[in-house]
């Protein structure tokens, strides 16, 4: 595959173009994606192009762009989170109908917790994640319970990798947090407060695969402004479904990798 002058392939290139949509900007023009991604601006409108006649992008009025639907059919056909979001679904709807909170279940994707699904609870103030959005693993009960299940040697890689990036781990160092994953291991869940939101309590338990592997992590999010929460109820609840959610997977139906 060709390079570029910068020596980007063009796979790498036509990657910076698409993560350069999100949340905050769903559409963008080609002169504000070579802004974002540092493309030669001539780079950027004829890979935008490119990527409309391929459904990847679709174009829009004034010259802008937006995630096509060609992507979004690829990733649901095949992709391992797709059906994982579909098999846990009915388990998350009962926890949040039992818990009255947010609801959301992750998986590993290299240093983050990547959202395959996600209930909000109506009338609460909306939350960090959402569906198909990621948030740092050292940050969030989710991401937590997820590190937690790795060896103790890529546990340790990652809190290195933080800290070679200039980003601080909030549980103090790397030998706290060895501390505190030994410590969710043993206990089974993760509660966590205030990493993200002084007024937020996150609870996560692993779900686990027949093997023993942890291939998600299941958890609420409650606003300890609105009410209490009993960590022991929640994490009752949430193991309950998190057996439910690890027998669909490895039903025939939903294989999960």
């Amino acid at each position: 595959m060709a390079n570029s002058s910068s020596g980007d392939s063009v796979l790498v290139r036509l990657d910076r173009v698409l993560a350069a949509f999100g949340r905050d900007q769903p559409r963008l023009t080609s002169a504000q994606i070579a802004r974002r991604t540092g493309l030669p601006p001539a780079t950027a409108h004829r890979l935008c192009a490119d990527l409309a006649a391929a459904g990847w992008l679709t174009r829009g009025a004034g010259g802008s762009y937006s995630v096509g639907t060609r992507l979004w059919e690829l990733a649901t056909r095949s992709a391992p989170e797709t059906s994982l979001a579909a098999a846990a679904a009915p388990f998350l709807h009962g926890v949040q109908s039992a818990l009255r909170q947010h609801v959301q279940l992750g998986r590993i994707q290299g240093d983050e917790v990547l959202f395959v699904q996600r209930l909000s609870q109506p009338g609460t103030r909306p939350i960090s994640s959402a569906v198909a959005g990621r948030l740092p693993l050292h940050l969030s009960a989710t991401g937590l319970v997820l590190l937690a299940g790795l060896p103790e040697a890529q546990r340790r890689d990652h809190a290195r990798r933080v800290l070679e990036r200039g980003e601080q781990l909030p549980q103090g160092g790397p030998e706290q947090l060895e501390q505190v994953l030994r410590e969710i291991r043993a206990s089974g869940h993760c509660v966590q407060t205030g990493n993200l939101e002084p007024d937020r309590t996150g609870i996560a338990v692993p779900v686990h695969a027949a093997d023993g592997s942890v291939i998600a992590g299941l958890g609420i999010v409650a606003d300890r402004a609105l009410a209490p929460v009993d960590p022991s109820t929640v994490v009752q609840a949430l193991h309950t479904a998190a057996h439910g959610i690890a027998r669909a997977v490895e039903g025939p139906d939903h294989p999960v990798e």
